[in-house]
């Protein structure tokens, strides 16, 4: 049964998108094709122009467009009037937010492969890709000369594993924010200032935690960073990874009492 509520959460999700990935298969290839023919034509400059517009519009479509659907998906099926049909499937509330959040999740990761795929093939072959290329060659050689293969492995997974981390606190923050405000009159409202409240909350503990790095190095903080190598980046990096997971924690348990011991649909 789990099964098919992870299947339908996809469908749902990606069904939506779908027009997304098409206008951006698209534009990446008429784009593509502009870069590659040099016409001095006022209509090929046109439709040139039109085809780079709409291309950066379908980018940021995918994010936020993406993002609208996981947030509104997660506020219908479990704090609106729809709440009493999920609410009554076989399923508990922590399998309904484990359920979206992964599901929410692996759609953010997609549509950044995909922006990704997309920008490597209009940039292939040109100066820019090229130059961006040497830029990162450079950083590298810096950052991991002298390192083995192993450490520099681990470091560019830990990168990804902090990603992945603040992707599933970013959420998790909004069903939070969701679940508190759907006990004030206006649930919309409420929602809103919860997330603020939270944000608010989550920068100053952060804020903190930063104040004893800042006293001990002081002005030689940046000069760590760069002289330490890649050693002393993966040690700062524990400490934002370790507050995504606490952060996460907290937002899930938070969300789960309010889905369990104080739901709100009406």
């Amino acid at each position: 049964m789990l099964k098919k509520l992870f299947k339908h959460e996809f469908y749902s999700l990606f069904r939506n998108l779908l027009p997304i990935y098409v206008a951006l298969g698209v534009f990446t290839i008429t784009c593509k094709l502009t870069s590659l023919i040099e016409m001095d034509n006022i209509i090929y400059e046109t439709v040139s122009g039109f085809s780079v517009m709409f291309y950066v519009v379908s980018i940021l479509a995918m994010f936020i467009v993406g993002m609208v659907i996981i947030i509104t998906r997660f506020y219908k099926n479990l704090l609106s009037h729809e709440g009493y049909l999920s609410f009554s499937l076989p399923f508990t509330a922590t399998q309904h937010i484990v359920c979206k959040l992964i599901c929410a999740v692996t759609m953010i990761s997609v549509n950044f492969v995909a922006v990704l795929l997309s920008l490597l093939i209009v940039g292939l072959g040109t100066d820019a890709l090229n130059e961006i290329i040497e830029a990162f060659k450079m950083m590298f050689n810096e950052m991991f000369a002298g390192q083995v293969a192993f450490r520099v492995t681990f470091f560019i997974l830990q990168i990804v594993l902090m990603l992945i981390l603040a992707a599933f606190q970013s959420i998790l923050m909004f069903y939070a924010a969701m679940a508190i405000g759907q006990q004030f009159k206006s649930k919309i409202g409420g929602s809103v200032l919860a997330y603020i409240g939270l944000y608010v909350a989550m920068e100053s503990i952060m804020t903190v935690c930063m104040i004893p790095l800042m006293l001990i190095f002081g002005e030689n903080f940046e000069n760590y960073l760069m002289n330490g190598g890649i050693g002393a980046v993966q040690v700062f990096l524990i400490l934002p990874m370790a507050m995504y997971v606490v952060f996460s924690t907290v937002y899930f348990l938070i969300t789960r009492h309010f889905l369990t011991k104080k739901l709100n649909l009406e």
